[in-house]
């Protein structure tokens, strides 16, 4: 029997550039709350307490201002059906007064949208990393215009990141003020400003601390492997990868290697969550995720009929993953995204890191903190990388509804 999801796979045609955007979606409502569809039918009351709108024939067109609206930035290697974990980890949290939607977009080349059809050669204004990043945050806005939501939340994990932050930037107008970030990857930073930022000498040395990400990291981004343009490629085709990766050995040994860089804490959670057959559903819900696009289970567009052929449509080249390497390589300078300079003042940034995290250090985190205006860490007790991303704090999920509940 086919595994029933929390998220609907969508896709959007865009009709002036014949870009297609797929997108994961999901529909968060409480039971007491009437709610109005978006076609004319009267409203309606839904008698359990909590309902996601669970499978591909949501048909959702309008959220409009009155629902809160969270975009959720996934790392690099995953995809847009990341979502499903969070928003599987989410529903028992699930207390707010109003409709909450979730949207999760895959970047240019990867699981379906279309890379980016800009070059970058013939105007030489941005880089290839930059164009990259443009047309990711410039594809959030053209899928919260179709649902008409004046802004969004934001929420990131690990590489996810670069691309919150980039939007906050590029389009200040279209986002709330609240942004949630978990276990943070940061761009690296050598003390020298870009030329963007050259004026803007505040006496505050933005330089990045050396222990910020790991040895094999450090080495990559200082070009001790190679140019960037060659790692990219390599690391993004073994991230690609992974879905044959997973299905080449044994499924148990697979799930045991996966617990084994999880912290004691996050053992005993994880085997509350996948009591039966070993935790190996959680690695069935790994492929499944990592299977965007490959397997069958493909979008429902929401413009366009499914059979309609556009000759103009622009191709997936499935270089996301490479391009994901690519900006993760990249320092502020070369993305000219500045945290102290480039990133406006939010709200609140909240930011949550594993104490434990040997992959990305929580100095990042700290120094994030330090750049960034209203921000706040939390440091997550005995917390791995990977743990800190699948089980996520419960203050997260409280914060979650704190934030939707504002109007």
């Amino acid at each position: 029997m086919k595994k029933q999801h929390s998220i609907s796979l969508k896709a959007y045609r865009c009709p002036q550039t014949g870009r297609d955007i797929h997108y994961s979606f999901a529909h968060l409502r409480r039971g007491d709350q009437k709610i109005h569809p978006p076609s004319s039918s009267p409203p309606q009351n839904f008698s359990s307490s909590y309902d996601a709108s669970n499978n591909n024939n949501d048909v959702t067109t309008i959220i409009g201002p009155s629902a809160a609206c969270w975009i959720f930035f996934y790392p690099a290697g995953p995809n847009r059906r990341l979502l499903e974990a969070v928003i599987s980890r989410y529903t028992s949290e699930f207390e707010c007064n109003r409709d909450v939607y979730f949207i999760c977009l895959n970047r240019p080349g990867k699981g379906g949208t279309s890379s980016s059809s800009s070059d970058t050669t013939a105007n030489n204004v941005f880089s290839p990393e930059q164009e990259y990043i443009r047309t990711a945050c410039n594809d959030v806005v053209t899928i919260i215009d179709y649902y008409q939501v004046p802004k969004v939340s934001l929420f990131y994990m690990c590489a996810g990141s670069t691309f919150a932050y980039s939007f906050a930037k590029l389009h200040p107008e279209r986002t709330t003020g609240y942004i949630l970030g978990l276990s943070s990857w940061i761009l690296r930073h050598d003390g020298k400003r870009s030329i963007d930022n050259d004026d803007d000498d505040d006496g505050v040395d933005c330089t990045t601390p050396p222990n910020m990400n790991s040895r094999i990291h450090s080495w990559a981004m200082h070009g001790y492997f190679g140019p960037k343009s060659i790692i990219s490629s390599l690391a993004g085709g073994l991230v690609g990868s992974a879905p044959g990766l997973l299905n080449s050995f044994p499924q148990q040994w697979v799930v045991n290697g996966f617990k084994k860089e999880l912290s004691n804490g996050e053992r005993f959670e994880f085997d509350e969550q996948y009591p039966e057959d070993g935790g190996v559903a959680f690695l069935e819900g790994m492929k499944w995720s990592y299977e965007d696009g490959d397997d069958g289970d493909g979008s429902v567009f929401v413009n366009i009929d499914a059979n309609d052929v556009n000759d103009r449509r622009v191709p997936n080249k499935n270089d996301g993953n490479a391009n994901d390497i690519a900006v993760c390589l990249s320092t502020q300078q070369d993305l000219g995204m500045e945290y102290k300079s480039s990133v406006p003042k939010q709200k609140r940034i909240l930011l949550w890191h594993g104490e434990n995290d040997r992959m990305v250090n929580v100095a990042g985190a700290e120094y994030l903190e330090s750049m960034l205006s209203n921000a706040t860490l939390s440091y997550v007790s005995e917390g791995t990388h990977q743990g800190t991303m699948f089980f996520f704090p419960r203050d997260l999920m409280l914060e979650l509804n704190q934030i939707s509940n504002l109007k």
